[in-house]
This record gives structure tokens, sequence and C-alpha cells, in this order.
């Protein structure tokens, strides 16, 4: 079988000022860091499935399953893996207007499923996966578990408090559930029995201290842990797990860092996760060497995290990115594999041919992504410009993202919304760049002009730049750093790219654009990673990159150019 056609995969997104429709299925559980205004865990006859939200999965757990080792030799069952995944960035709303699509295909691998994430300062400390995630994990007979997020840096102890509560009475028997003041756990019990969740996952870095209150939280938990959680998984089936960090603390049962594989983390020269054009099998083999006995898999879905803009929750690349996760779970190269380490357990009604990959087995194959960011100057009338993509019928008010590839979108006609200035009057342009150059001393070819032209089309690192985001320029005005406008150094670094042309009068009338406010780009596209090809200069200990990830900063002020030209004028 092959895989889907590429085809471009056009998102527009503005970043300021988009109008988010539906809600996410978070809650805060401390009200003083909850920045994004969540719904407090706390709240008394919490509601949970509103009208705001996407309607609960209605699924239960298939039990109709049976098993099978698809690798080579093995015997017994294997290890019983749970996936910390996270399926989308923790917001409040869905920018896209709906849960981004499901893109997990190796379900028979996992006995449970955490949508993991959560974000201390926005008030995302308590998570539930979005409803068809929930369903898909049903199907296949996957468990799948919410997140309560109390992060090591900025958690507290008082989060800690609020969640696992205490117990109450002057003579309190801690084997009755009525001795304890729980508030905040009988809600999570609540959502999870409206959402058909099979629990939570407690993510708590912080507490269980050495200190007189640690060991009190210490004390509770294991209480918890003993009297209080049979009863909720007995009576609802509602589970919790509980994770401590480096070590357990003393909480009896907790998962530890010991535990967990983490394939987030990649070589800082190594752009297969980045571009979702493949996995590095020796780094793998390293995370899970035979033998071992590490049953929690974090960050298998890095490769779609990677690809997934920033402020969005539906990732780019997801072909390329499906092709690169199913090397984890079917090997490559020295790596053999998650499915040489546990038997598949799978529904019976699916063929024993698509349960590893969805039955697909072809190479990653590359895509260019090119990001369109519609740059302002603090203090400078913008005059709201647009950008309309007109194959892809995408209009661009701040950030949109276009991505090209062999056998699909190869070039596009950008229409503005005001005429591009400074191609109508070119020799003005130019005598603007000689004025610039006397002023600034910089010589022609010199790669920093470019950051004077507003129809520059940048090769960068990766379009999110994963710890490839440079620091802030000093001394730069402009608020496109906010947006990770800046790709990287421009003036450390040669520049390498495109150029958006100008329409001729035959062409506009083609593509029914305005002559004078339209230009044509033509994208290279490759068919194998092996033709694609690698930046000139490579990019400190990044490495050289391969040029699969453009930006092009509609620089607003460029095709009037009067800020910044009277800016070097006046000195």
């Amino acid at each position: 079988m092959k895989r889907m056609k590429l085809v471009a995969i056009p998102l527009c997104l503005a970043i300021s000022g988009h109008a988010f429709g539906m809600d996410t299925y978070t809650w805060a559980l401390d009200s003083g860091s909850n920045s994004s205004g969540f719904d407090s865990l706390l709240t008394e006859n919490l509601v949970v499935v509103s009208p705001n939200r996407p309607a609960p999965s209605r699924t239960e757990l298939n039990t109709n399953m049976e098993s099978a080792w698809l690798g080579n030799r093995q015997t017994g069952n294997g290890i019983d893996y749970t996936a910390l995944y996270r399926t989308r960035p923790a917001l409040k709303s869905y920018p896209e207007g709906a849960p981004p699509p499901v893109t997990f295909e190796n379900w028979a691998f996992v006995r449970k499923f955490v949508y993991f994430g959560g974000e201390h300062s926005s008030g995302a400390h308590v998570i539930a996966p979005d409803p068809n995630w929930v369903t898909a994990a049903h199907e296949n007979g996957v468990k799948i578990y919410g997140t309560v997020y109390i992060d090591a840096t900025h958690g507290n102890s008082a989060m800690v408090k609020s969640l696992i509560g205490f117990l109450t009475g002057t003579f309190p028997n801690e084997e009755l559930e009525s001795s304890y003041h729980i508030p905040a756990l009988k809600n999570l019990e609540k959502i999870a029995k409206a959402l058909k969740l099979d629990g939570w996952f407690l993510n708590i870095e912080q507490g269980f201290g050495d200190s007189t209150e640690g060991r009190q939280q210490v004390i509770q938990m294991n209480r918890l842990i003993e009297h209080v959680f049979p009863k909720f998984k007995q009576r609802g089936g509602v589970e919790f797990i509980t994770y401590t960090g480096d070590s357990s603390r003393g909480i009896h049962g907790a998962v530890t860092d010991g535990n967990i594989a983490n394939f987030g983390h990649s070589p800082l020269e190594d752009y297969g996760l980045d571009n979702a054009t493949g996995i590095n099998p020796a780094e793998t083999l390293k995370l899970l060497p035979a033998g071992s006995q590490k049953n929690v898999l974090l960050y298998l879905d890095e490769v779609f995290s990677r690809n997934t803009p920033l402020g969005r929750t539906a990732p780019l690349r997801i072909p390329g990115a499906k092709a690169t996760q199913c090397k984890y779970f079917k090997g490559s190269g020295v790596w053999p594999g998650l499915k040489e380490y546990t038997k598949a357990v799978y529904p019976k009604t699916k063929l024993r041919s698509e349960v590893l990959c969805a039955g697909v087995d072809t190479a990653p194959a590359p895509t260019t992504v090119l990001k369109i960011n519609v740059m302002t100057w603090p203090g400078v009338e913008s005059r709201g410009w647009t950008v309309t993509a007109k194959n892809s019928g995408v209009r661009c008010d701040s950030s949109c993202y276009l991505e090209f590839s062999h056998d699909g979108l190869t070039e596009e006609v950008l229409e503005f919304n005001h005429p591009i200035e400074f191609q109508q009057n070119a020799q003005a342009w130019l005598g603007s760049r000689r004025d610039i150059m006397a002023w600034s001393g910089w010589q022609e070819g010199d790669s920093r002009l470019n950051l004077l032209d507003p129809l520059f089309v940048q090769y960068m690192p990766g379009f999110k730049w994963w710890e490839k985001e440079p620091r802030l320029i000093p001394g730069d005005l402009r608020d496109n750093n906010a947006q990770g406008g800046f790709v990287w150094d421009y003036a450390g670094y040669a520049q390498e790219g495109l150029r958006c042309v100008p329409v001729t009068a035959e062409q506009a009338a083609t593509h029914s654009v305005a002559q004078d406010r339209a230009c044509i780009i033509r994208v290279p596209t490759y068919g194998t990673m092996a033709s694609v090809p690698n930046s000139a200069v490579a990019y400190g200990p990044f490495g050289a990159f391969p040029l699969l990830n453009l930006t092009m900063q509609v620089n607003t002020e460029g095709f009037t150019y009067y800020a910044l030209y009277e800016q070097l004028t006046a000195k």
C-alpha cells in the first residue's frame, strides 16, 4: 500500500486578534498562576460538558482483542508500555476551531496512553485528552488518561496540598473515604466519568520533600494510594498513576525517571525529526537497548510536535511524520523497533497486516514548509496588510504556513492588498539601497541587505526552531522577535533563499491578480532525502541543515521604507 499523495497543506493564523471558537477540556489548580483564565478544578458543582466544548466520546473500551508477536523470535507477552504523548499544546481554545486529527497509528504496542502536557503560568494544570483521541484509543483497546501537571520549576507545595487534600475530623478513620477532604480528586473522578477517561496521570514534581509539610504529604499520598484510589477504580474504573520525578520520594508504586525512555531528544546536527524525514537508529537504540525494562515511552510524538506551528494544534508534514514515527515501532537500521519488545494487541476486527503503521511501509518523503510572516513595527501604521495565497486559497493576516512537495504544490502566487511599491518603483528602491550602503559601510552582496528586502525568502534550520531559536537581536524594535520572526543570526551567517518575483501582465491575467500587488514564488522540491541540498554554511554546533524550511518576512516597512529610511538617513 502506498501512502496518500503529498499535497499542499495550507495553514493560516492571525496570532493576535484571532477569534478562537471551541474550548479545550483544561482546568487550573492554582488560581495564582492562571493567565489564560481557565476554570478552577476546585469549583464546587464543576461543569464538565458544555456547548463551547467538543462533545465527549461515547466509545467504551474495546475488549474484543487478540494478540501476536510481529517480531521474529520472542516468547511471552513482552513489556506493557505506557505512552506519555503530547497530542496538542496546552491551549485554552482550539485555534483551528476544533480538535486536531488523530495521527497516532500504532496503538497495538501500548497498553496505556497518557495525554501528557501542561503549562504552569497559563493555568493549564489539568488537561484531558480530546474526545476524538479518547474514541481512537478505546476503539483500539487502549486505556487513555489525562494529566495533572505540577512541574519541578514552577509547581509548589500548595498545589500538591490542593490536589491530595487531607484527613478531617477529630478521630478520622483513614480507611473510610468520608474521612478525607479531597474536592480536587472528586472533580477529577467526575471529569473522567463524563469524558470516558480511564484515569489520570499525576505529574507531581514538587512537594513530598524532607520538610515537615513534605513528609505529611507523603503520608497523605500513601493513604490515598492504599485506601481511596482503589475505591475510585472499583466504583467507576478511574485509575490514578503517580509520577514523582527522579525518585519515588517514598510514594508507593510511583513512576520515576528510571522507568522512562525519552524519545524527545536528538543530536543537535540531526534534522530528521525537525523535518519529518526519519529517526536516528543508533540514538534510538541507546534509549532502549536489548533487555531494557523501561516501560514508559515519553514523547513518541516528537516528530509531530516539532512540526506543529507555534500557537496551533494541527501539525504539518503529517504523512512524513507518520512514516517517521513508524520507524520507532517497525525498526530502522540497528534499531529493531518496539515490535521486538512487546506483543501487538489489536481488535479482532482489524487485519493483522494493518496493525503495524496502518499497513504502510514507505520512507518519509521530504516536503518544504514556507512560513509567511506579516511583520509590524511599533508606532508605524501597517495599513492592514494581508497576503492571499491564490493556489492554496488561504489568506494571511499575521502568520501562514504553506507546504510544498515533489508531487504536490511547487509554486504559489501571492497577492497583497496594497501595491508592492518597491517592485513598482525599482529605481527608487535601488537608490535607497545605495544610501543605506553608504551610511552603513555594507558592500553590495552583503547578506545583511536582505533584511531590507520585504520579500526575500530565507532558508532556515526548521520552521519551529526547536532549540535552534536565536537570542533577540540587540536594538531591534520590531515585534516579530516575539513571534519567532527571525530565524537565526542574519549578520553572522550567510543568507540563502529565494525571491518572490513580480508577475508579468500575462501571469496577472492568468491568475486574476493585480500586477502591481502580486508575485510568484517557485519552491524547489525533492523526491528523496538524498536529493535535498544542505545549507552552504554550518549553523554553529547545529551543522549544515537541509534546505526544507523557508520564511518570508513580509516587511511592510520595506514596501514604503520610510521609517527605516528616515532612521538611517537621519544618522
